[in-house]
């Protein structure tokens, strides 16, 4: 933190305490027009005690301004100095900047009410007329009511544009324990006052000292239409000082929750809203906040999720739409597994067969994705895959079909650029099943797997098995071969029987 920042982040309040009751001053000085209509000698003390209170108004204020900022002065200065701040006394700075506003309005306003005391008890001292003790009673009034109104406004607008973001740079304000909220409705009450109100029964009052004067009928009427001017000239510059303020405080914490939500809409969930104020608004922008990084851990989680399980499964799971307790569903299973593995692993470098097995896998993989197809279980060297499930769709045993056709082409690829390396080439031996399956989340709580279990996965892991046993590369069932197209060159092999299974099962393999 730079030394000219620490200084005005420290005076801040300070200086907005200071220009509200400058304010109030020139407000007592304008209206006090209406002394006017008081004899020389009334208007001659007015001046001297002047001399005396307007310098007492901003000396007191300042002194137990700083006495009441001792803490969040300390504090200011543990952060420039680079020092450790305990949390306990961190709350406590928090506690005291949140609540300073309302502490200075309580000293403004007991300050002016000690003006509506003084000044009248002065006059009648020195023997001035009911009318005029009345008169300086109520403008002091109305003078501290009007500067404390600004002074709170003033505050608010000093708190959320330069104090709040440096102590409040993640928000939380609302968290902050023993502090005083003003809901926004109240702010509304307080301006409607200020701006009409206030005015209303000043001017009203105005109007009432005429009369009790003895001047004559033009004098009087010319001293009330420059003070009427005067009057009105002032609280139309408050009133629109006053709506700019608050307008300003206003739209500034919704114009931030706007931009939050655009970038929510659009899918950017690292915006965060600028939490300024312990009200409603704010209230509304952490939760915003915290909404967004709860979107965000979803969406982490879910792009995570993505690179263990097919993207397929990740939609289905996070929007409940599979059930726990499983579900029947016609499938595809494709199974696909590597022949002489165990020996090319005994011969070969650890790490060399795992860019191999890399290597096959991926393309292996994307032949079944292009079709639609669903990449469950890499299970050691084999491949375990559906077509049909979690999302269904009516030709998934073609689909499966033309997988395993892409599947040896692309292996045979895969090996000429082995070769090229000086790699061992792999063969691999697809077997093809249609029938029904329970698929479901199937695991421990801690731990679940999105599986298809049933015959018609054992089916097809067995056929894969008979490809090595009847040297072909891929095996499908009568069941998968009757929702082929009829142009789809296979041949017939014999009916084999299958562990588990009572009767022979009809198969065919690529012609």
């Amino acid at each position: 933190m730079k030394k000219s920042r620490l200084f005005r982040l420290k005076n801040a309040m300070l200086l907005a305490n200071g220009i509200s009751n400058t304010i109030g001053v020139s407000v007592v000085m304008f209206l006090g027009q209406l002394g006017s209509l008081s004899p020389p000698e009334i208007l001659q003390l007015t001046h001297r005690i002047h001399l005396f209170f307007i310098p007492c108004s901003f000396i007191l204020p300042i002194v137990l301004t700083i006495r009441y900022e001792r803490s969040i002065r300390r504090y200011l200065e543990m952060v420039y100095l680079g020092e450790p701040i305990p949390d306990g006394f961190k709350v406590r700075v928090h506690q005291r900047l949140l609540n300073e506003p309302f502490f200075l309005i309580a000293l403004d306003l007991a300050i002016w009410i000690a003006a509506a005391i003084l000044y009248p008890l002065i006059f009648w001292a020195y023997g001035a007329t009911r009318p005029v003790i009345l008169s300086t009673f109520f403008l002091s009034l109305y003078t501290g009511v009007i500067t404390v109104t600004i002074a709170f406004f003033v505050f608010e607008h000093v708190l959320q544009k330069r104090v709040v973001p440096y102590f409040f740079p993640n928000g939380g304000l609302y968290m902050t324990p023993k502090t005083i909220r003003i809901r926004i409705r109240t702010r509304i009450i307080a301006l409607l006052f200020a701006c009409n109100l206030v005015p209303f029964f000043t001017i009203l009052h105005t109007l009432e000292d005429t009369l009790f004067t003895d001047r004559d009928a033009a004098r009087v009427l010319e001293i009330l239409r420059s003070t009427l001017f005067a009057n009105s000239l002032i609280f139309m510059g408050v009133g629109i000082w006053l709506a700019f303020l608050v307008s300003s405080n206003l739209t500034r914490s919704l114009q931030e929750i706007i931009r939050v939500l655009r970038g929510v809409r659009n899918g950017d969930f690292d915006k965060k809203v600028r939490v300024t104020t312990n009200d409603e608004i704010g209230y509304t922008g952490d939760v915003i906040n915290e909404m967004n990084a709860g979107l965000k851990e979803r969406e982490f989680i879910k792009e995570t999720f993505g690179k263990y399980v097919a993207q397929e499964v990740r939609d289905e799971v996070l929007s409940g739409r599979i059930p726990l307790d499983g579900e029947m569903k016609e499938v595809t299973i494709l199974f696909a597994d590597l022949r002489d593995f165990t020996p090319m692993t005994e011969s070969h470098d650890p790490k060399l067969v795992v860019k191999i097995m890399n290597s096959y896998f991926k393309e292996m993989a994307d032949a079944i994705q292009r079709e639609g197809g669903l990449v469950l279980q890499f299970l050691g060297d084999e491949i375990y895959a559906v077509f049909g499930a979690p999302v269904y769709r009516t030709d998934h045993p073609e689909r499966a079909f033309r997988a395993g056709l892409a599947m040896n082409q692309r292996l045979v690829e895969l090996n000429e650029n082995f070769l090229k390396q000086g790699w061992p080439a792999l063969r691999h031996g697809i077997g093809i099943h249609t029938g029904d399956a329970i698929a479901a989340n199937i695991g421990s709580p801690d731990r679940l797997s999105y599986l298809l279990v049933g015959d018609t996965v054992n089916l097809a892991s067995r056929l894969q098995g008979l490809t090595k046993e009847l040297e072909t590369e891929v095996i499908i069932s009568q069941a998968t071969r009757s929702r082929l197209k009829a142009d789809v060159l296979l041949k017939a092999l014999p009916p084999t029987k299958v562990r588990g299974k009572t009767e022979a099962v009809e198969i065919y393999a690529l012609n």
